[in-house]
């Protein structure tokens, strides 16, 4: 693992049946992840203890909150990553009625991919022929509904807020969304070859005017046999010019609307009072539900299916012009209704009402218990939308940071332990003020380095951020790997990256000895096009200067060669065990014909010589490291600046000869 492991992350112990010591220890993975084995703690479970006596070397990949981390909610997960990075972009540069448009349609936009990743489970459910993976498909599918169902009714009370504060058009499209029996089974009535003989014909019909379908309902009456009859046709104008505030909203004022609604209703009232539907008790019933007849609503509960879709039928035909802040006045009956029946009233009818009671803190609590038992994803991407709604207080929790941001970092910390969704995860640290960067740096301090792509992109993500320390930690570690598997050049490639003087020097002179043994050039790739990196490290700069060398040698450019030998002498950059190596490069020009080191560069070279006689004679470790041969050349190279020198002078012309 890259880094260490944060101070204090060793459980403490605990008896553990099984286990040779009877305890247990973990210490700290990434994210959501914990490493288990028995015994003691590291540094003393092994000590004074025969080999035979001490515990197993097994490890357990302990992980938790990994539901994200199936093929469907992976791309949930990635899907709606894009939403909140557009999402967070568009909070900084919009104000107004532009930025709440923005967070209208970017709510819309969670909840058609979460729609979309539940038809997936749901095909997946019904082909699916493994039960167990069935039964978790299954299981997936009911909490990704109930989240939709909190989402679309939270969506309506404190993110797509209507200037007028009328909401009963948008409760009963979220009703149409969750609740579709009515319009299955109307479907099917249509595809009968009788319709007004099908058993569930008048059950299709109350269900679809229970949640305001008007049309529907005229057209399945219009298939009766008894359609022209004086009670159906009156049944029909009824529905006809029964007032609906998405027709007159542009039109008319609340209050307006309210007083054409009830001479309406009072129309209905004299015709169901007057007798006009006797003989029909199924129209007397509908009529009944028109008028918002509090027993006839109790009598059709069952096919609403829920205190919540109760409620909207009774507000449509009851009080069209319903507040959101009286809501819950008439929610509580509607649940009393259901309760006294028998129905429990469980964790998803609690959390609606604490909406109802615009109690976001209780929403987001609930939900963070009942729903994020295996993931965050739902309270951190609702949560954020609040935030930038302005329908959460700005108040700091007790440690630090907004009720926003902890249920970002939750969120993003059961991402990290994937093999991929890691990089979704420090998106969404990004965007924590306070601790986001302290969890980026030790989530990529213990990212395990598998393999140069991974390195590389956490290289590009901490470069992106400007965290210098991490770029340099992980280059070190990627050069140490590359130096214990023999791959010296990327190795050397890797130091530089991380600008490690110490190790760049050991790997240079590692490389100068191996040069020293073969007399070939190793990764002259690398070497010639270093350019100005190769000053971080001495040993470096004296390689590839010493590269350099050979090729001016090579392609017939001796006086450049012959200066350049002579200025990594003197300036000391070379080890001392390799200067008897220069000397011999240095002996081919010494002896040449014409003349290449002058008079002043053959004393330099002497005084080299000279330097390195006295080493030698002074028995360091220099002196044990040359073989008897290299030593006895020395004196061969004595001759030859000798002779060189006589040929420096006289080519000089200083001295004259008889």
């Amino acid at each position: 693992m890259l880094g260490s492991y944060p101070k204090g992350a060793y459980a403490s112990a605990k008896n553990v049946e099984g286990c040779p010591d009877g305890k247990l220890q973990a210490i700290w993975g990434l994210g959501n992840q914990l490493f288990a084995f028995s015994g003691s703690t590291p540094d003393t479970r092994s000590k004074g203890r025969p080999a035979e006596n001490r515990v197993s070397s097994d490890i357990c990949d302990v992980r938790w909150n990994t539901e994200m981390h199936t093929f469907i909610t992976r791309k949930l997960v990635n899907e709606t990553h894009n939403v909140f990075v557009m999402l967070q972009g568009q909070v900084a540069s919009s104000t107004g009625s532009n930025l709440q448009s923005q967070m209208v349609m970017s709510s819309k936009q969670y909840r058609a991919i979460l729609k979309a990743c539940s038809m997936e489970l749901m095909h997946m459910a019904e082909t699916c022929e493994d039960s167990d993976e069935r039964e978790s498909c299954e299981d997936q599918l009911q909490i990704f509904e109930m989240i939709q169902l909190i989402w679309g009714f939270c969506q309506i009370l404190f993110i797509e807020v209507t200037p007028d504060g009328l909401l009963l058009n948008q409760l009963l499209d979220w009703i149409k969304w969750h609740f579709t029996d009515g319009k299955r089974l109307a479907v099917d009535i249509l595809h009968d070859e009788v319709p007004a003989e099908h058993p569930a014909y008048w059950e299709a019909i109350f269900r679809l005017l229970l949640q305001g379908e008007v049309d529907s309902v005229r057209k399945l009456l219009s298939l009766n046999n008894s359609n022209q009859n004086e009670a159906f046709l009156s049944v029909d104008e009824l529905l006809r010019k029964m007032p609906q505030w998405a027709h007159y909203h542009h039109a008319l004022s609340a209050a307006e609307f309210d007083m054409k609604w009830r001479h309406w209703r009072d129309e209905c009232q004299r015709r169901l009072e007057e007798g006009h539907y006797a003989a029909f008790p199924n129209l007397e019933t509908l009529v009944m539900v028109l008028c918002g007849d509090e027993n006839v609503f109790t009598e059709m509960k069952d096919m609403c299916g829920s205190w919540y879709h109760l409620l909207v039928s009774k507000m449509l035909y009851q009080n069209p012009t319903v507040r959101a802040p009286d809501l819950h006045y008439h929610a509580e009956a509607c649940m009393e209704e259901f309760s006294l029946s028998g129905t429990r009233i469980g964790e998803l009818d609690n959390i609606l009402l604490a909406a109802i009671q615009f109690d976001i803190h209780q929403v987001i609590k609930d939900s963070s218990a009942f729903l994020s038992t295996g993931s965050w994803w739902f309270v951190s991407h609702f949560t954020d939308l609040l935030h930038h709604c302005g329908q959460l207080d700005t108040q700091n929790l007790a440690y630090g940071s907004n009720l926003r941001e902890f249920l970002l970092l939750e969120y993003a910390s059961s991402l990290m332990s994937h093999k991929s969704l890691w990089q979704v995860g420090i998106d969404y640290l990004d965007y924590c003020s306070v601790f986001g960067r302290t969890y980026i740096t030790q989530f990529i301090n213990h990212m395990s380095l598998d393999n140069e792509k991974k390195a590389h992109k956490l290289l590009h993500i901490c470069e992106e951020r400007n965290m210098q320390e991490e770029v340099q930690t992980i280059c070190k570690v990627m050069g140490m790997k590359s130096l214990r598997r023999g791959k010296l050049g990327a190795a050397l490639s890797w130091f530089l990256r991380s600008r490690d003087v110490t190790a760049t020097s050991k790997l240079t002179e590692r490389l100068i000895m191996e040069y020293s043994k073969t007399g070939q050039f190793e990764y002259t790739d690398i070497l010639d096009n270093l350019g100005p990196a190769m000053f971080l490290s001495n040993r470096l700069t004296f390689l590839v200067k010493y590269r350099e060398f050979h090729k001016l040698y090579e392609s017939g450019e001796t006086n450049k060669a012959a200066s350049l030998l002579l200025s990594l002498l003197e300036a000391r950059l070379a080890p001392r065990t390799f200067w008897i190596t220069l000397f011999k490069d240095a002996t081919p020009l010494l002896e040449s014909e014409k003349v290449i080191f002058n008079s002043g560069q053959t004393y330099v070279l002497m005084h080299c010589l000279e330097e390195l006689r006295h080493e030698l004679d002074a028995k360091t470790d220099i002196s044990q490291k040359l073989t008897d041969m290299e030593k006895d050349k020395l004196d061969l190279l004595q001759l030859c600046l000798t002779r060189n020198l006589s040929k420096a002078i006289k080519a000089e012309g200083t001295v004259k000869t008889s």
